[in-house]
Parts: structure tokens; C-alpha cells; sequence
């Protein structure tokens, strides 16, 4: 009996009494549940009417994962009421609890405002080691961080006021640069033909104000431009 809720059962279950043992427990193995037995793929498959192969159809194959968070930026200056990393270091121990247990994460999509409150100055900065390579675990940074700028990254970074994307603090191109996360441009995509996927990477600090329905779009501005250096190249480059 084919257990209609779980096509690609790995057993084959009797009844109805079965069938909802391994609903209760779909990954587990078969034998625990009274009429179920491991399915032989070659016997079953003909059983199906498989006559070309002889084989049970095993349905689609998994590709891979990915990973995503955002807004993780941590700096005791403006969290004062958190008093060390511990939320920070939580939420990587569980992002690499899980990576180990999928075994197949293929990159960390990484939504912004990283680096708080005002976002790293350069490639050499030492807020790339305290606040992400010494929080996130190597195993965790052994696959690229598809990123973009939240508004908190874009404040101090020379990006808003240059015109020279090797400037910016963020920006990097090579996908096997794992130092660093990556970000070929502002805006950017990357497509993933083996996983069946594309990533679509978009810069839209300038409407952070995009709340305010009363605003046109001609209205929409970066609001945190006023705590850069160049506000007016700001506003030029985020609109851009």
C-alpha cells in the first residue's frame, strides 16, 4: 500500500494502521512500524508495472539548501542592553547545527545590516573578525555569503561616497574568496542552473522610507545618508 501523503516512502506499508505509524514518523526507519518493510527497489518496482527497468521510480532527487538571515549585526555600543555576543553566537551554533544536519547547504544568503552601528570602513577593518569570523564558525564560512548592504552598512562605508566599486568595504567579486562575503556589485544576480535557481540581489536603501505611502517615488530618499560623509553623493549613488 502506497501511503498517498509521503510518495517516495522508503517503505512499504500494509494498511492504513502503517501508513499513519510512518506519517508519525517519516524518517525514521521502517521496522518500527507493525506492517511496514524496507521497499526492494527491484521487486517493488515491478510489482508498480516497472517493466523497463525494473526498478521503483524514486521520484525527484533533492539538489541542495542554502541558508538565510539578516539584521544579525551586533556592537555593544548601541546594544547596550545586551551585554556580550551570546544572541549572535546562539544563532550561529544553530545555523551550523543545521548546515551539518542538511549535509548539502550550498551557500548563506545574507539580507544586510551586518556590521552595526555603522557598517565596516575596509576590507581591513577588524569588524570582519570580531563580528563575523570569530562568531560564525569556518565550516559555516567555507561557503560563499551571497550578500547585499543593509542601511547600517552603507553609513560609514566609502561606498556612498565613491564612485569606485573597489572602494567599498563589502564589495568583492570572486566567488572563491571566502574572507569576505560575496557581493559583486550593488545590485547583482548569480544563477544557479544546478540547483534550478537564480539569486537576485537588489540595492533598495533608497526606499527605506518606502512605508510612507504619502511619498512619491520622486520623495524616496536614504534617510541615512544625513550620517555620511557626502550626504549629497550619498543620495546620488543609492538612487543610481
Amino acid at each position: 500500500q502506497e501511503c498517498g501523503w509521503l510518495a517516495n516512502d522508503d517503505c512499504v506499508n500494509s494498511d492504513a494502521t502503517a501508513c499513519h505509524c510512518r506519517q508519525l514518523n517519516p524518517n525514521g526507519p521502517c521496522t518500527p512500524c507493525p506492517g511496514s518493510r524496507k521497499r526492494d527497489k527491484q521487486t517493488d518496482g515491478q510489482a508498480k508495472g516497472d517493466s523497463s527497468s525494473g526498478t521503483a521510480d524514486d521520484g525527484p532527487k533533492r539538489k541542495g539548501s542554502f541558508l538565510v538571515l539578516g539584521d544579525w549585526g551586533y556592537d555593544f555600543a548601541c546594544h547596550g542592553n545586551v551585554p556580550r555576543v551570546g544572541c549572535q553566537q546562539a544563532i550561529a551554533d544553530k545555523m551550523l547545527d543545521k548546515m551539518k544536519e542538511l549535509g548539502d547547504v550550498k551557500f548563506v544568503v545574507n539580507v544586510g545590516d551586518s556590521f552595526y552601528p555603522h557598517g565596516a570602513m575596509s576590507k581591513s577593518d577588524p569588524q570582519w573578525d570580531s563580528k563575523w569570523r570569530s562568531i560564525f564558525g569556518k565550516k559555516l564560512r567555507d561557503v560563499p555569503w551571497y550578500s547585499v548592504y543593509g542601511n547600517h552598512d552603507l553609513q560609514h562605508d566609502p561606498c556612498t561616497c565613491s564612485d569606485d566599486r573597489a572602494d567599498c568595504a563589502q564589495i568583492n567579486g570572486n566567488l572563491t574568496d571566502l574572507d569576505y562575503f560575496y557581493m559583486p556589485d550593488l545590485s547583482w544576480f548569480k544563477e544557479h542552473p544546478e540547483l534550478g535557481l537564480e539569486v537576485v540581489a537588489l540595492e533598495l536603501n533608497h526606499f527605506m522610507l518606502g512605508w510612507d505611502h504619502s511619498k512619491t517615488r520622486d520623495q524616496q530618499e536614504f534617510e541615512d545618508c544625513q550620517y555620511t560623509a557626502c550626504a549629497s553623493k550619498c543620495q546620488e549613488n543609492t538612487k543610481a
